[in-house]
């Protein structure tokens, strides 16, 4: 790998791809092949998964999508197909032919979820159950690695929510057992659920007491933190910030954003960024830690006291 500038300043130690913590995923925006080529040689190091929505991977060309794919690869980066297109599909049977076109075009990831909208006794809502198992055990057949996610978009009938800005712990906990059991490799906690429960800055105590029990109980391996595109960026910034300072720079961290933001996170993980909003205090945690300290930062320097004002 060729030399950073001012490659002789040391940086806060990250683990290297392919990593088991710490992973960064992120979203297709369907930014020109020739832009994505730069991202990917600039920061492709600190990319580990991207996701293609149906908004751009059904409206395109084939080869298009064919291209982007491959350069992906190239870089050591996973491609995954996010939720809805597989319901789609499945809604119209035709999900075997889904994931075989799937993994012929190169992807790596890919979510079932047979109750995407949430049909009851109508449609296909009789056989979701049984068709979950089904489709998640021949897309690991066909060679797919299985995500999953817990948590609802929506409040109304979602159990991982308790009210009152607080968590169902048990359920979420038993939801990501369930589906790590299933076969998926890693499970995400919905960015709206943990946005109700944190706060736009992580200013709430509780709710971010709760996520950190799920975690130690499921593994920091195994949990993603997701952080919506759709939230705006500084909250974006502010819920990273809150990853790093409560799980370290091994945290995993994804989310639907635009890969032009993995600078920003890297930063955060390497404690040297500025982010807008959650307190006073400098939120260059490693820098702070390398001034206290004479030059050498702590090991655990994430872990410096910032109070959210």
């Amino acid at each position: 790998m060729e030399k950073n500038s001012f490659d002789f300043l040391q940086l806060a130690p990250r683990s290297a791809k392919p990593r088991t913590m710490g992973l960064t995923t992120l979203g297709d925006q369907g930014h020109p092949l020739a832009w994505l080529r730069d991202m990917l040689e600039a920061y492709g190091p600190y990319l580990d998964g991207v996701k293609f929505t149906p908004s751009y991977l059904l409206i395109v060309p084939a080869h298009m999508i064919e291209e982007r794919v491959k350069l992906y690869r190239d870089y050591n980066v996973n491609v995954a197909i996010d939720d809805p297109t597989f319901a789609i599909a499945y809604y119209q049977r035709k999900a075997d032919q889904f994931l075989r076109t799937a993994r012929n075009m190169g992807f790596t990831h890919v979510q079932i979820d047979t109750q995407h909208i949430k049909l009851g006794e109508q449609g296909n809502g009789n056989n979701a159950a049984a068709d979950q198992i089904r489709y998640m055990t021949m897309a690991r057949e066909l060679g797919f690695r299985l995500e999953g996610e817990v948590g609802s978009k929506w409040k109304e009938g979602d159990t991982a929510r308790a009210g009152n800005g607080l968590l169902n712990v048990e359920a979420v906990v038993a939801g990501m057992r369930r589906l790590l059991a299933d076969g998926c490799e890693h499970v995400y906690l919905e960015s709206r659920v943990i946005r109700e429960v944190i706060g736009d800055y992580g200013e709430k105590p509780t709710g971010g007491s709760q996520i950190r029990q799920i975690v130690e109980t499921i593994g920091q391996d195994k949990v993603f933190i997701e952080i919506s595109g759709q939230l705006p960026f500084d909250t974006r910034q502010c819920h990273r910030f809150w990853a790093v300072r409560n799980f370290g720079p091994e945290a995993n961290i994804g989310g639907g954003g635009s890969i032009d933001e993995i600078r920003h996170i890297e930063s955060i993980r390497r404690g040297f960024a500025f982010v807008n909003g959650p307190g006073k205090g400098t939120t260059k945690l490693w820098v702070k830690s390398l001034a206290k300290n004479g030059g050498k930062a702590s090991e655990e320097w994430w872990k410096e006291e910032y109070p959210i004002t």
